[in-house]
């Protein structure tokens, strides 16, 4: 049987019982005021604090909890709390609290609530003395004012950068007095053609053009103590371009240290526009002045607002002078205006008209024109009034009349001279051909003589025809001007021993391009002319020398660029009126009596150098001599010598074909060709000569070819023989002379050209320098 305790033993257990109630309330109590305090700071917390058991209900929450959702506390214990701030049926993807329970590890997200709160949210695990997770406890900080902060910061970066990058103007940042560029945008490298990576190893010295490195740190020191700086200046791009600048710059502080943000501005483009405004004002000015018109601008009264240069001449007085007055005072002296006033027509229609005015005090015949002056806005501000001068224009118009008239004589006179050659052909054909086997005692040798003699006066008569209408030139070479004045003074003073002649020839002078003979004709032409204008004695002075096209100004004609040799025949006789000196170059006008001029000389002598590419002029005084001026073209190749034909009749042999569409040169060619010895087969057109050298091309030597055919003509014939064989000979026949078409064929590798009418003899030399030609 169990002893009992003694009172002292229950005593000692009443007292130690005492003391461990005691000290589980101390405990308690000191349990009851930690979770107090601990209840108290979590629910000042800002914070959302939540525990959650490991059914994710939660267990505790603290004041901001409940106040985040507008719920008490007590309401949240036991819920969810994707059910209460997500309003969801099951966790949220991503959610830190279900990642904390699976790994055990603290977690942390960004959560956005449906009602648009961003959170920040963490959660870490409660676990026991085994690491075994009894909860989670999740604190979460709503972020929304820093993330829309965040956001507002980042787009406010992102729209300065993009109005950095894109700005039209180059935005730098500079630092330092040295001048370096500390941040820039693209367009600050890209126009001035550096990479970026180059312009960031660059200082603004390194392309400055008149700023050094003291004004460069001169102007940042203007920018840092003033705030601004605002000048101009220049940069020298990476290809060596230097291009204008307009720089502003501000001062700006960063982290305590001071930065200058430099806007450039290219503006070299408005530079060149204002300068090309400042310009185009001068050059208008300039351009006013330099018309050669008078110009005039008037208001409505008839009152002169401006003038040119050229009106202040012509009236003898200053610009500034003349302005104010009144434009019929100024220019005709007149107290009102003339009765064909264009301006008075205007100001009455607002129309621009013009009218032409003979104004005796301004010297000549003016077209006067006016035009209203309107604005942008449609109101009339003014009149333009101007006076052209056409007194000289009027006198040409009537010498290109007269040019255009005595053109279409030439024509004329060109195709009588070639019809009239045929013709004389016939003639002299007939009479080589009776000449051949007669004797000088035949009683009709003298008469036929006598025909030949006549057909060479046809033929000269002819020549000058050929020459008036610049159809004359036969044989073109270099030729000496001067041993051709030589050898004509000469010849010339032998039969007009009363007439001194002097003659100033240059030694260095260039040689021509011509036919020897017809520059022989005119100058021959002129040299009687002169002799015949000084009856009894005079003097005749003959002079060249080289010239250029710019020693020709102020011509009636405007002469082609190059070198030129002039030749002046002046003489001392009765000299020309001006009635006179219009017509001397007219076909068939003379001032000599019945039988003794044909009226062609000068007219011949006028078509012959205009053939030759020249000009020739003439100046003279009634009673004070006349003065003729040739001017011909120079040639850079060397004068020939002259080789002496032989003039005997040359005979041969083969056979010979004969083109020409006149009947009787047929039948008379075919004769002289078969006196000499030859085979003729002949055509009287260019379809004709080509049917007929097919079949016999291999026995035809040489071809005579007349260049005026119907059908086709002797040009054309000529092409379409040379495809068939390249090595054809050809002698040109023509009634014309070697000018044109003729020329044309020759250049084009034809063998030879002899003129109508020719003689038997001439004929058989032309022949036979073809045949020998290699």
């Amino acid at each position: 049987m169990a002893r009992k305790p003694t009172y002292e033993e229950l005593e000692q257990r009443v007292n130690k019982l005492e003391a461990e109630s005691a000290k589980r309330k101390r405990a308690e109590e000191a349990l009851r005021k930690s979770e107090q305090e601990k209840e108290a700071i979590l629910n000042s917390m800002s914070e959302v604090v939540v525990y959650h058991d490991m059914e994710h209900r939660m267990v505790w929450a603290n004041r901001v909890a409940g106040e985040s959702v507008g719920l008490a506390t007590e309401e949240l214990v036991g819920c969810n709390c994707y059910e209460i701030w997500h309003q969801r049926s099951k966790p949220c993807p991503g959610c830190p609290v279900v990642k904390t329970y699976e790994t055990g590890q603290p977690q942390e997200a960004e959560m956005t609530t449906p009602d648009g709160r961003v959170w920040f949210v963490r959660g870490y695990p409660v676990q026991d003395a085994n690491n075994d997770i009894l909860g989670v406890v999740e604190v979460v900080l709503e972020i929304t004012k820093r993330k829309r902060a965040e956001e507002a910061l980042r787009d406010s970066e992102e729209r300065y950068h993009a109005i950095f990058e894109q700005a039209a103007d180059s935005i730098v940042l500079v630092g330092g007095e040295t001048g370096t560029l500390v941040e820039f945008n693209e367009r600050a490298h890209d126009n001035l053609g550096f990479s970026r990576e180059e312009f960031e190893k660059l200082k603004i010295p390194d392309f400055e053009v008149i700023e050094s490195a003291e004004e460069v740190a001169k102007h940042m020191k203007k920018t840092i103590d003033d705030g601004t700086d605002t000048f101009e200046t220049k940069h020298r791009t990476k290809g060596g371009e230097i291009r204008d600048i307009q720089v502003s710059t501000r001062a700006i502080s960063i982290r305590g240290k001071k930065f200058a943000q430099s806007i450039w501005r290219d503006i070299t483009e408005r530079k060149r526009a204002e300068e090309g405004l400042i310009q185009a004002k001068e050059d208008w000015e300039n351009t006013f002045d330099a018309i050669t018109d008078m110009v005039m601008l008037l208001d409505n009264d008839h009152r002169i607002i401006r003038v040119n240069r050229t009106t202040a001449k012509a009236l003898n007085a200053t610009k500034e002078s003349l302005v104010g007055k009144k434009c019929y005072e100024a220019i005709h002296g007149q107290s009102h205006p003339i009765r064909k006033c264009p301006l008075v027509l205007t100001m009455k229609t607002l129309d621009a008209h013009t009218v032409e005015i003979t104004e005796p005090g301004l010297g000549g015949t003016f077209l006067c024109s006016t035009s209203p002056i309107v604005d942008s806005e449609g109101e009339l501000t003014g009149y333009t009034h101007t006076l052209k001068d056409i007194t000289e224009s009027k006198r040409l118009e009537a010498q290109f009349q007269q040019a255009q008239r005595l053109e279409a004589i030439g024509t004329l006179a060109g195709g009588i001279a070639h019809d009239f050659n045929n013709l004389l052909m016939g003639i002299q054909g007939n009479a080589s051909l009776m000449l051949l086997n007669m004797d000088s005692t035949h009683q009709y040798y003298e008469r036929l003589k006598n025909v030949e003699k006549q057909v060479e006066s046809g033929a000269r008569l002819t020549s000058h025809l050929l020459g008036y209408a610049r159809k004359g030139k036969y044989e073109v070479k270099p030729v000496d001007l001067n041993q051709l004045v030589e050898e004509i003074c000469e010849t010339f003073g032998r039969t007009r021993k009363q007439i001194t002649i002097r003659r100033e020839l240059a030694d260095d002078l260039f040689p021509i391009e011509a036919d020897s003979g017809q520059i022989e004709q005119v100058v021959l032409n002129l040299l009687v002319n002169a002799a015949d204008a000084m009856p009894g004695r005079g003097d005749l002075f003959l002079q060249t020398m080289n010239v250029t096209h710019k020693d020709m100004t102020g011509k009636l004609y405007k002469p082609k660029r190059g070198d030129y040799v002039v030749l002046t025949v002046t003489d001392t006789g009765m000299g020309m009126d001006k009635e006179t000196m219009e017509r001397i170059f007219d076909p068939f006008f003379t001032t000599k009596e019945m039988g003794r001029g044909t009226g062609l000389g000068l007219a011949s002598a006028y078509g012959i150098i205009k053939g030759h590419g020249g000009y020739i002029d003439v100046e003279s005084k009634k009673g004070q001599g006349t003065t003729f001026s040739i001017y011909l073209p120079a040639s850079e190749k060397e004068v020939q010598k002259v080789v002496t034909t032989a003039e005997e009749i040359i005979e041969g042999t083969g056979t010979v074909l004969l083109v020409d569409d006149e009947r009787v040169i047929l039948e008379v060619g075919q004769d002289l060709l078969e006196a000499m010895g030859y085979r003729v087969l002949i055509a009287k057109d260019g379809n004709e000569a080509i049917e007929v050298y097919k079949k016999n091309r291999d026995e035809i030597e040489i071809v005579v070819l007349d260049m005026v055919m119907p059908n086709m003509g002797g040009g054309e014939a000529y092409d379409r023989m040379k495809k068939i064989n390249p090595d054809i000979k050809v002698l040109l026949s023509s009634g014309f002379s070697i000018d044109g078409e003729a020329t044309e064929i020759l250049e084009r590798s034809c063998d030879g050209f002899i003129q109508k009418p020719f003689k038997m003899r001439q004929l058989s030399q032309a022949i036979r320098r073809v045949l020998e030609e290699e």
